[in-house]
């Protein structure tokens, strides 16, 4: 009787420990807007549009996000895209497509100009844009116009590509601010 009394125990332990307390969220559904490029001020758009979709995937990862699929969301985007990133169109788009997160970006134009009265050749770079997003789980609209300006080496050019970097970490800190309080909710849910 000993030895069946352990064996209840024991496998009520494995049960219990391996059995989650609380129920598991669902991921909010994410609606990627596809990036807009003036095609005449930006070179290379066809990469930036690659760097914007990876940059997207590694953001919202699955557990905590599923992104919504792109022909669902191009339907419901006009023809000659975002005309407006107002607070307005982007709760339009989440209702229509039925997601928790919004996230529009439109590039403007990059341009290097080169300085050559320097000590050293130094390009002087610009890149201007617009990013969107809109979250209807914390009601957070947040809009940014980007304006970047700097300079940089012509022989640092040669190692690293300034252009995708730039763009990579104001985007990856855009996406941050939108999906923020979510965040410090979902830690405040735990304590």
């Amino acid at each position: 009787m000993k030895k069946f009394f352990s064996f209840i125990f024991m496998l009520l332990a494995v049960l219990f420990i391996n059995t989650p307390f609380a129920g598991m969220a669902e991921a909010a559904r994410v609606a990627v807007v596809p990036i807009q490029t003036n095609d005449k001020l930006v070179e290379r758009a066809a990469d930036f549009n690659g760097y914007y979709w990876d940059i997207m995937i590694e953001k919202f990862k699955y557990p905590d996000y599923e992104l919504m699929d792109d022909e669902k969301v191009a339907a419901v985007i006009p023809d000659e895209g975002l005309i407006s990133f107002d607070q307005a169109t982007l709760t339009t788009i989440c209702e229509k497509v039925d997601a928790e997160i919004v996230v529009a970006m439109r590039l403007d134009e990059i341009k290097e100009t080169p300085l050559n009265f320097r000590r050293e050749p130094t390009l002087e770079t610009f890149m201007k844009g617009e990013f969107a997003s809109y979250n209807r789980l914390t009601g957070k609209y947040y809009h940014k116009k980007m304006y970047i300006k700097g300079e940089i080496e012509e022989v640092l050019t040669l190692r690293t590509d300034w252009q995708q970097q730039t763009f990579a970490s104001e985007l990856k800190r855009y996406i941050n601010r939108t999906i923020e309080d979510k965040e410090k909710k979902k830690n405040s849910r735990i304590k």
